[in-house]
């Protein structure tokens, strides 16, 4: 085991040059044919990406904080030991893969280490391209690292969704999520009293919100292609049929259910507070879509029970982007 934790710190050695003042390396190459060279370096508050010619300033840097840094750390599984961290910058995506085949015998520690590497680029999601590190270019530190430094940002990996969990979000004693049993289906559901954003409710009239201002035509329909009106706060998007909320939409992280759920959470911690992945699912779902309970009523509400659903959007970052509520009809 000695000499594979050797071979791991010769396998890292020299990035350090291409790494901001006070970071670490923890994966770089040089790319096959293109005469560039990438970069991913990290401390404790900070993680960047660099990508430019070899020895040149870099055409792109990008960083992301530790805590959001999305980092997928080896399964354990294999003879080889890779791992990734990707950044993104609007709707571009960049996978950075570092990694070696781990010696397994004397004989095999004999032998050149076979290193591999890559940076993929999606764009919505889509791969668009795949730049192949030169080999023996590779330099990626495993062991400790960045995965080290997430534990101790407070964070906890979670193989079922591919993402890391804030210590700080906290599942309730009992799920969130609740069984409902309608025409011999069974389907998971949530109280009606969670279907708020910032303690507006659905199903809320007119008046009740008068101090965020009067609603605005638009263009949009109801079911019964009946004008929907709409408050426009910032952050969020109230829409109102014949005088009562229908629809709530949010792409911001001020704005949250009763139990926290809100933009920026990843899918884990979605997961975590839900209690469990809901029926028809699974832990990496692009989305959740999932209705009211129609057999709980609003203790809170005088207003008669609506079908309403909650829609959690996830994007490419494996973070909520948006979270919508809405009435199903009229």
């Amino acid at each position: 085991m000695g000499g594979l934790w050797l071979v791991m710190g010769l396998l890292a050695r020299g990035a350090e040059a291409g790494c901001p003042q006070g970071q670490e390396a923890f994966t770089s190459c040089q790319m096959e044919g293109l005469g560039t060279e990438v970069f991913v370096c990290f401390d404790n508050q900070t993680a960047t990406y660099s990508y430019g010619p070899i020895g040149g300033p870099a055409d792109l840097t990008l960083s992301e904080s530790i805590e959001r840094v999305d980092f997928e750390p080896w399964s354990g599984l294999g003879k080889a030991i890779s791992e990734s961290v990707t950044f993104f910058n609007q709707d571009y995506g960049y996978n950075v893969v570092g990694g070696f085949d781990r010696p397994f015998s004397e004989e095999d520690m004999q032998r050149p280490i076979r290193r591999f590497g890559w940076v993929e680029v999606t764009e919505g999601g889509e791969r668009i391209a795949r730049l192949e590190c030169i080999p023996e270019t590779v330099s990626y530190g495993f062991g400790g690292g960045l995965h080290d430094v997430k534990v101790a940002a407070g964070q906890t990996w979670d193989w079922d969704s591919q993402t890391w969990i804030s210590d700080a979000v906290s599942s309730a004693s009992i799920p969130l999520l609740l069984k409902n049993h309608q025409y011999s289906d069974e389907f998971d559901c949530l109280p009606p009293s969670e279907l708020r954003l910032n303690g507006i409710k659905m199903g809320a009239p007119v008046g009740a919100l008068s101090k965020f201002g009067t609603p605005k035509a638009t263009d949009a329909t109801s079911f019964s292609d009946e004008p929907i009106d709409r408050i426009a706060l910032i952050g969020a998007n109230i829409d109102f049929f014949q005088d009562v909320v229908v629809n709530m939409s949010t792409i911001s992280p001020n704005w949250q259910t009763p139990s926290g759920i809100r933009v920026g959470l990843t899918r884990g911690e979605v997961i975590r507070i839900l209690g469990r992945v809901p029926s028809g699912y699974t832990a990496r779902s692009q989305n959740f879509v999932i209705p009211a309970c129609p057999d709980i009523p609003d203790t809170h509400s005088e207003d008669a029970y609506r079908e309403w659903f909650a829609l959690i959007e996830f994007g490419q970052d494996k973070r909520v982007n948006r979270v919508v509520l809405l009435t199903s009809t009229e």
